[in-house]
């Protein structure tokens, strides 16, 4: 994981799962506007408008809520910004019937670890309303645009959304650990799953604290270890595959030498007789 880049989208769907899970919502991760490469990272659906939802980023959300989330490896600009108002106008225009999605059925959320400075500067310079409804949360108003609001997950309150608040290259260990007590809580398969998603995120990019957590707490070194069990059970039987895997090897090098010692034959010989396929013959004779 160290060579390769985060995959921080996974993560971030199922932290949006389990922070809204219990209510009666339709999860649509990158819904395809048209038949070509343009999508919204994440579509919720309200599936009963009268139901209320206690999350403090969800309250405002309608029927149809789209959802725009970067990383902290990438740039939320104005540009984004304005993407998204065009996914979401190319979302309502994609009803069956003329009208069939009301614009004021649908909402905008662009969520980030850090706060976009530059962005909110330029959108109040182009007369844009920002005020912070709650902690992280800034709605954004402007004539003409659907309702939009930007969370800053890092700004969010910390107890209520350890979830997200771990989604960064900078996590904090007091979220980390309160993730793990309440995520060790859960009894539904999918729940541990998504919370599994989310560490492994979690993980890769924070790795020097979580290896201080393992080395100075025993209960939550064991309450990792349950979180992650099936991907460190894999991760233990490759690593027993490979050991031997490695001691097979060394075996099978050690019999070449031997019939080389003792008969003369040559490295090929040797090992046609003790039947080393063709195309690995190269590799053992490289090692020898």
């Amino acid at each position: 994981m160290d060579e390769e880049k985060i995959q921080w989208h996974p993560g971030f769907y199922a932290g949006m799962e389990l922070e809204l899970r219990g209510f009666n919502l339709q999860f649509d991760s990158e819904y395809q506007l048209t038949r070509g490469p343009l999508s919204i990272d994440l579509l919720i659906i309200r599936k009963q408008k009268d139901q209320k939802i206690d999350v403090d980023f969800a309250d405002v959300f309608r029927q149809h809520n789209i959802v725009e989330f970067k990383s902290p490896e990438d740039e939320l600009s104005i540009d984004v910004f304005y993407k998204t108002q065009a996914y979401a106008c190319l979302y309502k225009a994609s009803g069956e019937t003329i009208n069939a999605i009301p614009a004021d059925e649908v909402t905008v959320s662009l969520f980030r670890d850090a706060y976009p400075r530059k962005m909110v500067e330029q959108l109040k310079a182009q007369g844009f309303d920002i005020q912070e409804r709650h902690p992280g949360i800034y709605e954004i108003r402007g004539p003409g645009f659907f309702l939009t609001q930007l969370v800053v997950t890092s700004r969010l309150e910390s107890k209520q959304h350890a979830i997200l608040r771990i989604l960064s290259d900078h996590a904090k260990r007091a979220d980390v650990e309160e993730f793990i007590r309440s995520s060790s809580r859960y009894q539904d398969s999918g729940d541990q799953a998504r919370a599994d998603s989310v560490l492994q995120v979690s993980v890769s990019a924070n790795r020097a604290l979580y290896q201080q957590i393992r080395g100075e707490d025993s209960k939550m070194c064991q309450a990792l270890r349950e979180l992650m069990k099936e991907d460190i059970e894999e991760a233990e039987a490759r690593g027993e595959a490979r050991g031997e895997a490695r001691e097979k090897e060394r075996n099978t090098l050690e019999n070449i030498r031997n019939l080389m010692k003792n008969t003369n034959w040559s490295a090929k010989k040797a090992m046609d007789m003790i039947g080393i396929p063709a195309p690995l013959q190269a590799e053992y004779a490289s090692k020898l």
